[in-house]
């Protein structure tokens, strides 16, 4: 195990003082540096700046900053969001850790698909299915972490096998 602790504070953010979500950052019990590329391939980082030592993630609509000894997660809604968020990467790093002999690292950012990119690959029928008034609504919430393409139920059908495999590689 790398990590056993942390150290949490809640912080208002400087960029919209007035929001009702706080951020969070937790200085972490030990550097992780080293483990940052193999991060950045199980998260599929959205940047990594490998001479920083700097990875920021995407997931649920927060914004995810690694640093050697720190993470910051931004639109949590208190500090027992902040934990049980805090708790979970803890435990994704410490996976991670155990599992870096069999991960791949990645020593760079990935290229950002944009929305149109995932649009022209969905079934393009805005059904609502999925709970979004447009494919292309569905495609910025794809974009932003927000929605698993699973949430299609047309890309789940053989014909548009492809096109979600396809998808599967970009997002």
């Amino acid at each position: 195990m790398l990590l056993n602790s942390y150290t949490l504070r809640i912080v208002i953010s400087d960029c919209n003082p007035s929001s009702q979500k706080v951020n969070a950052v937790a200085d972490l019990s030990a550097d992780i540096s080293e483990l940052l590329p193999y991060l950045n391939s199980v998260l599929k980082g959205l940047h990594y700046f490998e001479e920083e030592k700097v990875l920021t993630v995407k997931k649920e609509g927060r914004l995810i900053t690694f640093r050697p000894k720190q993470v910051a997660v931004t639109k949590v809604e208190d500090e027992q969001e902040a934990r049980r968020i805090v708790d979970e990467l803890v435990r994704i790093l410490n996976e991670t850790y155990e599992n870096k002999d069999c991960i791949n690292p990645i020593c760079h950012s990935r290229p950002i698909p944009r929305p149109l990119d995932i649009f022209k690959l969905l079934p393009r029928k805005n059904c609502k299915e999925c709970g979004e008034p447009s494919c292309m609504a569905f495609a910025l919430r794809v974009i932003n972490n927000e929605l698993e393409l699973g949430k299609c139920p047309l890309l789940l059908t053989e014909e548009f096998e492809s096109n979600h495999q396809k998808l599967m590689e970009i997002v």
